[in-house]
């Protein structure tokens, strides 16, 4: 059973408690393969060279259709750090290693590709709003890899529609999305 939305100037934490809920029920094969459909019109090879995707943890989309039927383009995914620090960035293409908290990240030996090399970056998050403010999971590794592409890289939220709402909290340093991306197809942002 899912919570109700949260009240306005409810706290990032009600709301990752309300995402979370709703996630659960989510059909993630049914909505990964629209968002990927979607997502396959939306890029176009020559104009992206080094797209960034994530590897999904439970209860994500699953961009891997996306990066098995583009040979065109470079793709790349962040490796997160076993303790402290910053998301590094990765070729894909090589093998790939379990993380401590259970999810697939680039091995360590994949090469090393710089956050300004990023054409377009396809991010996770909890819930979007419709002004492109992602609700992470509150560490603030995604913000401080964004801070390190190039102004006009693109960043897109991939999340199911359901989980998009009028407004979520957002601090200073969140970075908001100029797109989301839905079952429903890519969208600009407010």
């Amino acid at each position: 059973m899912s919570l109700s939305l949260p009240s306005d100037g409810a706290s990032k934490d009600a709301w990752r408690e309300w995402a979370k809920s709703r996630r659960a029920a989510v059909d993630w094969e049914e909505t990964s393969a629209a968002i990927v459909d979607g997502l396959r019109s939306w890029i176009v090879p020559s104009d992206y060279l080094t797209v960034l995707v994530f590897l999904p943890m439970i209860h994500e989309v699953n961009l891997t259709p996306l990066v098995e039927n583009d040979a065109t383009s470079r793709f790349v995914a962040t490796r997160t750090p076993e303790r402290d620090g910053d998301l590094s960035v990765h070729e894909l293409g090589g093998p790939l290693e379990v993380h401590r908290f259970g999810f697939l990240q680039p091995h360590s030996s994949a090469p090393v590709v710089s956050p300004d090399e990023i054409d377009v970056a396809l991010l996770p998050g909890l819930a979007f709003d419709l002004y492109g403010n992602r609700l992470g999971r509150g560490a603030g590794y995604f913000d401080r890899l964004l801070r390190a592409t190039r102004a006009d890289a693109e960043h897109v939220g991939v999340v199911p529609a359901g989980l998009v709402v009028d407004r979520l909290p957002a601090d200073v340093h969140d970075i908001p999305m100029e797109y989301l991306a839905t079952e429903e197809g890519v969208i600009e942002t407010a």
